[in-house]
């Protein structure tokens, strides 16, 4: 035999669908299930996985009394004799009173979990009487300090009233001078951008005029110094002609000593009228040259003069 009845089983239920099969998988099904709840050890009956144990085993022995009934029948079919039938009708007794236990049991749990069920909703109602007694109690306490809040709310308006006022009379206190700010800043913006230009224009003038003067300074200096040497060329060929003269004096007045002392004649006095004659030329001659050399200073010293910027 086959010590595991789960393996029993499954090995008699690939049999046939007759009698001896179905009694043969009963049996090994009683032994497996005998082995399966010896095997869990349930100690608690508020367990659930022993009040589901009940229920099934209630469920599978609703079958009993179907089988009870043909159990007589088919021993006296089978002709086994009086203690066979006693047996057999033991075992149904047994069964039977067994269905009967666990239907009872089966009842008493479902008491037992209306009674839960009762208990549990008792202590829900309960839990929401108590959250609806704390409110309650906190209304409560709240309705006796309404006054006291209510005289404290008054004295918060007056002082956010007071507040108001003076937070508002100070906020347009610091709108307008802000706008005048603003105003003052606009007019001062605009009259600096003005003179701004004004000032940038005036500059764009004094640079133009001064380009222009640095140009015709530029020319006046280039001229100057044309001028430069040519005075001095013309002071050196004064120079030279002065000392020409000097020494065309000297020897007209060496000539001159010298024919005083001759005595007087005919030609002498041809002579000295000749040298008059030269003379009067050469001081001519002086004189056109110092006027010439003045008026040269003259044009020296205007073309002299700083010119203005």
């Amino acid at each position: 035999m086959n010590d595991d009845p789960r393996a029993a089983l499954l090995a008699a239920a690939e049999g046939d669908d007759g009698p001896h099969t179905a009694l043969l998988v009963l049996r090994h099904a009683l032994a497996w299930s005998a082995r399966a709840v010896a095997s869990a050890h349930p100690r608690d009956h508020t367990d659930p996985a022993v009040i589901e144990l009940v229920i099934v085993l209630d469920d599978a022995l609703t079958q009993v009394d179907a089988l009870v009934e043909h159990v007589v029948a088919v021993a006296d079919a089978g002709v086994a004799g009086v203690p066979v039938t006693a047996y057999l009708a033991r075992q149904a007794s047994a069964l039977t009173e067994l269905a009967e236990r666990v239907a009872a049991l089966r009842r008493e749990h479902e008491a037992l979990f209306a009674v839960e069920e009762e208990l549990r909703a008792c202590g829900e109602e309960h839990d929401r009487i108590g959250a609806q007694v704390e409110e309650l109690n906190r209304l409560r306490r709240l309705s006796e300090a309404l006054p006291e809040i209510r005289a404290q709310h008054e004295t918060l308006q007056r002082r956010l009233q007071t507040m108001t006022s003076e937070s508002a009379q100070a906020e347009q206190a610091l709108a307008d001078t802000a706008h005048q700010v603003v105003v003052l800043r606009d007019e001062l913006v605009a009259d600096l951008g003005q003179r701004t230009r004004d000032q940038l224009d005036r500059l764009s003038r004094t640079e133009a005029r001064w380009a222009a003067l640095h140009a015709e300074f530029a020319e006046k200096t280039t001229a100057l110094a044309d001028k430069n040497v040519e005075y001095e060329k013309l002071k050196a060929e004064r120079d030279g002609l002065l000392r020409a003269v000097a020494a065309q004096h000297e020897c007209d007045q060496d000539l001159l000593a010298r024919l005083s002392e001759v005595s007087e004649g005919g030609a002498l006095d041809r002579v000295r009228a000749l040298l008059a004659d030269v003379r009067m030329t050469l001081d001519q001659v002086e004189t056109a040259l110092g006027d010439a050399l003045v008026r040269y200073d003259e044009f020296v010293e205007q073309n002299r003069k700083v010119l203005p910027w």
